[in-house]
């Protein structure tokens, strides 16, 4: 397993590289990312490189054991550059230039600067392409960080008309496609065509909007792919990454990870302004990243210390750096790359806090690292390359995240924190996931989960109909089959093409404004009265419909072969299915036409789940909240992940006695206490089922 820190030896005395590269090995580090903001250093003045630096360094690191991941500086064009190129920069909606003084200041789009990244690559691919100690290339950095995707200047305007009669060949296609006739938009050349930027009222066509995003982030696709391309064939040896960013959402992930070997991302938990971190929101990103090729992938920035630009996010508490450690390798990283060695003394970056401080000397977190490191070091040779075992997956479409993000619909509702709501049921109970992409083959799973399924890629409701028709369990819920791929509303019936799937038509619908709840009630009471016992938090107010509330939206649901699960309790709906269940075939399709909130959404899917035959991961009968369960599973082999996010001791349940692999110990079946930060994994030692 790799397992290192982002090193930047540029910023230090070439006196103090070999200091580094010792601490390093003391602490168990064997790999470092280097070069990926060194354009300047390597080509100070255009045509004049300097590769020597880099070479001493590499060697130094080399000498103690330590390879690199070597980094396409192409995010940071040098300043010569860019006064030489300042067509190069990007514009904001406002065609405002977006200037030099930060990174990512440069258009995708524009022609200069690929000759310039070509250039770097080459000399780069062709110098470090058969160098043993250089065991992957990272391209660029954090693509679209900082919201650099969408630039609004003219050479993405003539890309965008490029893009568009390519797509559409002819310009009444895209016309009828837009529905330009409204407003009186029609256009008659592709020339006319201007970029959804800055206008009387900031709404444009959905159409047009949802078609810009998707030339967007084919642009920075296309532009990854052109440096894949020079490294392909000039380092051939060598797989190829790129640092992606989680929920991030401007960028089709699946799109740009599909023509890397392995994807990773950067995981900073205390990256937030909320005031506490919710262990939820990061497990749900590693899985996200995991899916993006359907496998395990890499942190390639792992946060060490307090993050920060001009005021400092949370500081790592004592414990913390591990822990966070070992949940990404529980959702499947196979490598550990800290952020950063050292904390930088100059620069925008002055309080982003890596594992030594400033003044260079290991402390608290080094020791941290070095621990973890040490524990790694015995364990990962059983658990690497181990895969999740999830039973269960979750579909995430960007085109779809777009589409809300250019009408949300419902005040204030966001696509994200909707999949979200899904997500942490699964989380809080201990059953995997993957999110996965609408292109995957859905038949290992038992369960699919679609939030806001607007609009379909062409083929998908098909496949989604076969899957169920052969015993797979489907969830969609409101909104679903109301869209075209091209944005357009749907005419047929609602849902849409996923009616006869779901036995029910949409009459009706509405947003719930300002905070506003329906109550909702189960429509079976023995099995209301059944979850409130399971969830002690409901229990008192089983009986009453208010125990569930449904928020955010509603829609009128005529039953069709469908069964009502839940209905409305108030308002003009009362008594009308909030939620259904339709016998398809050999399988089943669920409809969930508001957005329950936690308890309701609680009731809900443990049915469902129930019915699929999905249940938490075997070997714990149970942990207290704050514990989280995650599996990965050789061939014959179940690792079981307990980490203890609270802040108090916690308690797990375990069912069978069990080798725990850190301390290297048998534990007894039954109950053992896991304390604040603590982590455990056990080891099932013959074949099993991952749940039970």
């Amino acid at each position: 397993m790799y397992f290192g820190a982002c090193y930047y030896p540029e910023h230090w005395p070439e006196s103090r590289w070999a200091t580094d590269a010792r601490l390093m090995k003391e602490a168990g580090l064997n790999v470092v990312r280097i070069g990926e903001f060194a354009w300047s250093k390597f080509e100070r003045y255009e045509g004049q490189y300097d590769f020597d630096w880099l070479d001493r360094s590499i060697a130094i690191l080399a000498e103690a054991g330590i390879c690199v991941v070597l980094g396409t500086p192409t995010a940071t064009p040098p300043k010569w550059l860019m006064d030489k190129h300042p067509d190069i920069y990007m514009k904001d909606k406002q065609g405002h230039v977006r200037g030099y003084g930060n990174r990512r200041h440069y258009c995708y789009n524009n022609p200069n600067y690929p000759r310039y990244v070509r250039n770097i690559v080459t000399r780069m691919a062709e110098r470090y392409g058969n160098n043993t100690n250089v065991i992957a290339w990272q391209t660029d950095n954090e693509f679209g960080c900082n919201e650099t995707t969408r630039c609004y200047c003219n050479d993405c305007a003539k890309a965008f008309r490029v893009w568009l009669a390519d797509k559409y060949e002819h310009i009444d296609r895209l016309n009828d496609s837009w529905g330009t006739v409204f407003w009186s938009h029609i256009y008659n050349d592709w020339e006319q065509i201007e970029l959804p930027a800055y206008t009387v009222f900031p709404l444009h066509n959905p159409g047009m909007e949802l078609d810009f995003r998707r030339f967007a982030s084919d642009s920075v696709v296309a532009f990854q792919q052109a440096q894949i391309d020079l490294l392909r064939e000039l380092a051939p040896n060598q797989p190829i990454t790129h640092n992606l960013m989680g929920a991030f959402d401007e960028i089709d992930g699946f799109d740009l990870s599909a023509p890397l070997d392995f994807a990773s991302w950067d995981n900073y938990p205390n990256l937030t302004f909320a005031d506490q971190v919710n262990p939820a929101d990061v497990a749900m990103q590693h899985d996200m990243t995991r899916g993006l090729k359907n496998k395990n992938f890499w942190v390639l920035e792992h946060q060490s210390g307090s993050p920060g630009g001009n005021f400092l996010f949370p500081m790592p508490k004592p414990g913390e750096i591990r822990r966070w450690t070992y949940q990404s390798v529980a959702h499947g990283a196979d490598a550990i790359v800290y952020f950063r060695w050292r904390t930088c003394l100059f620069g925008a970056e002055q309080f982003w806090h890596g594992i030594l401080q400033h003044d260079g000397l290991p402390g608290r977190r080094y020791e941290e690292v070095k621990r973890t490191g040490e524990e790694l070091q015995r364990i990962s040779s059983l658990i690497e390359g181990s895969s999740s075992g999830a039973e269960v997956a979750m579909i995430r479409c960007y085109d779809n995240e777009w589409t809300m993000e250019v009408q949300e619909q419902a005040f204030g509702h966001r696509y994200m924190a909707h999949f979200k709501r899904y997500y942490r049921y699964f989380y809080e109970r201990g059953i995997p996931v993957d999110i996965v992409s609408d292109r995957v083959d859905l038949t290992s799973y038992k369960l699919v989960v679609i939030p806001h399924l607007l609009l379909s890629r062409p083929g998908f409701a098909e496949r989604l109909y076969a899957y169920a028709a052969q015993g797979g369990t489907v969830v969609l819920d409101f909104r679903s089959g109301t869209k075209r791929w091209d944005n357009q509303m749907e005419s047929e019936p609602l849902p849409g093409a996923y009616k006869e799937l779901l036995g029910i038509r949409v009459n009706e619908y509405g947003s719930l404004m300002n905070g506003k709840t329906y109550g909702v009630a189960l429509a079976d009471p023995a099995a209301e009265a059944s979850d409130a016992q399971a969830s002690p938090a409901t229990a008192s107010t089983a009986a009453n419909a208010s125990a569930y509330l449904a928020q955010t939206w509603f829609d009128v649901i005529e039953l069709e072969g469908a069964e009502a699960i839940a209905t409305y309790a108030e308002d003009y709906v009362a008594g009308m299915p909030a939620a259904t269940r339709h016998a398809y075939k050999q399988g089943t399709a669920y409809y969930l036409g508001m957005e329950p909130q936690p308890a309701l959404m609680s009731a809900l899917m443990n049915r469902i789940c129930d019915t699929a035959n999905v249940h938490p991961i075997a070997g714990v009968r149970s942990a207290t909240p704050g514990v989280e369960l995650m599996s990965r599973l050789q061939v014959n082999d179940t690792f079981l992940f307990a980490i203890n996010h609270s802040e108090t001791t916690g308690l797990l349940h375990l069912d069978e006695p069990m080798h725990e692999l850190i301390e290297n110990r048998q534990h007894a079946e039954g109950e053992h206490e896991l304390p604040p930060n603590g982590v455990r994994i056990f080891r099932y030692t013959q074949p099993k089922n991952t749940t039970r």
